[in-house]
C-alpha cells in the first residue's frame, strides 16, 4: 500500500471516530437513553480516549483485547438504548472503524 493510500484510510478512520463519537454524545443528551446514560458515558470516554490516541499512533494497536471484548460485549450484547437509527449508528461506525484498521494492519 502506498503512503497515500495509507494515508486515506487513516482519515477514514478520523472520520469514522467523529461519527461514532459524535452519535453517543448525542444519545447521551437525549431524554430517551436516560436509564442507560451512565453506561453510553463511559462508553464515550473509552471511545474518545480512542480516537485521541489514534491521532498520535495512527494505529488502534493499544487497544487491549479486554477493552475491545468490554465495548463489543454492550455494544453488540445490550444493543444500547430504544432509538433504532442511533443505535445502528453505533454499530455502524464501530465496526466501520476496525474494518478500516484491517486495511492499515
Amino acid at each position: 500500500m502506498t503512503e497515500k493510500e495509507l494515508y486515506k484510510v487513516e482519515c477514514e478512520i478520523e472520520v469514522a471516530f467523529s461519527r461514532l463519537i459524535g452519535t453517543l454524545a448525542i444519545m447521551q443528551e437525549l431524554k430517551l437513553y436516560k436509564d442507560i446514560r451512565g453506561k453510553l458515558s463511559n462508553l464515550f470516554k473509552a471511545i474518545v480516549s480512542w480516537g485521541a490516541k489514534f491521532q498520535i499512533e495512527r494505529n488502534l494497536n493499544f487497544i487491549t483485547k479486554e477493552e475491545l471484548i468490554n465495548i463489543h460485549h454492550y455494544i453488540y450484547l445490550n444493543y444500547p438504548g430504544n432509538e433504532t437509527k442511533l443505535s445502528d449508528e453505533i454499530l455502524i461506525w464501530f465496526e466501520e472503524i476496525f474494518r478500516l484498521n484491517n486495511i492499515l494492519t
